[in-house]
């Protein structure tokens, strides 16, 4: 009997037994603990519930760097997120927010990344009825100018959020300059903002390019903007 074969089989008896006889945090050659193979192999929430109520550890990491809350979000287990939650296992990260559950949840699943909102600096990802009547109407706006203004009164970072992460970047950087002068502004929209905006190329650009067009000097100076922002961030204790 051992743990890898025990997760394939779905069987509850065999974890209850296992749970006594077998060490719940020994690890397999991939630094995989019997929590995380039985999110892997999607065995039932009242089997991870058995192994959290022998000690499993919440916060071990396999080789990967997966807990076994970024194992459930990988493998689309809700059941097991919040059964994880609810044992305690943590949100944070001290890598910052892209190292999160949540961070690699909303890239997979908008409503399993909104079980995770308790990760600080997360933001709600599913918008209601009149928040997507609100993001509609700013970024269907004809009048450049118009939209910089409406994005200047928002008041709400999940809006904000959306704003950046459904933005024609084509359109010009007005708008996510305004974006990015919004004290509103969460510190994951402008992670996400440096990154569609490819903000490396754009700080490694021959600085000619930006005296011949005032488009290109503009985004430079969001880009040259938002290094420094983050910079800051990262230096926050």
């Amino acid at each position: 009997m051992n743990w890898t074969d025990i997760s394939k089989t779905k069987d509850l008896e065999a974890v209850r037994k296992a749970v006594v006889e077998l060490n719940v945090n020994e690890r397999d050659e991939r630094g995989r603990t019997p929590l995380m193979l039985l999110v892997t192999n999607r065995m039932s929430a009242q089997a991870i519930d058995l192994l959290i109520e022998q000690g499993a550890d919440l916060e071990a990491k396999d080789r990967l760097g997966d807990t076994a809350l970024k194992k459930a979000v990988k493998f689309n287990q809700k059941e097991a997120i919040v059964r994880l939650l609810a044992a305690g296992a943590m949100l944070d990260s001290p890598d910052g927010i892209l190292a999160t559950a949540w961070n690699s949840a909303r890239g997979r699943s908008k409503e399993i990344a909104d079980l995770l909102l308790g990760t600080t600096g997360a933001v709600r990802l599913i918008l209601t009825t009149e928040e997507r009547e609100t993001l509609d109407d700013l970024l269907y706006e004809p009048s450049l100018q118009a939209m910089c203004d409406k994005i200047r009164r928002l008041d709400s970072a999940v809006l904000l959020h959306a704003v950046v992460n459904n933005y024609n970047w084509d359109d010009g950087p007005e708008p996510m300059i305004a974006v990015f002068r919004n004290p509103v502004s969460p510190e994951i929209s402008l992670l996400d903002m440096y990154d569609l905006l490819d903000g490396d190329y754009w700080m490694e650009a021959d600085e000619r390019d930006f005296a011949e067009s005032e488009q290109y000097a503009l985004w430079r100076e969001l880009a040259e903007g938002l290094q420094q922002k983050l910079n800051r961030y990262r230096k926050e204790p």
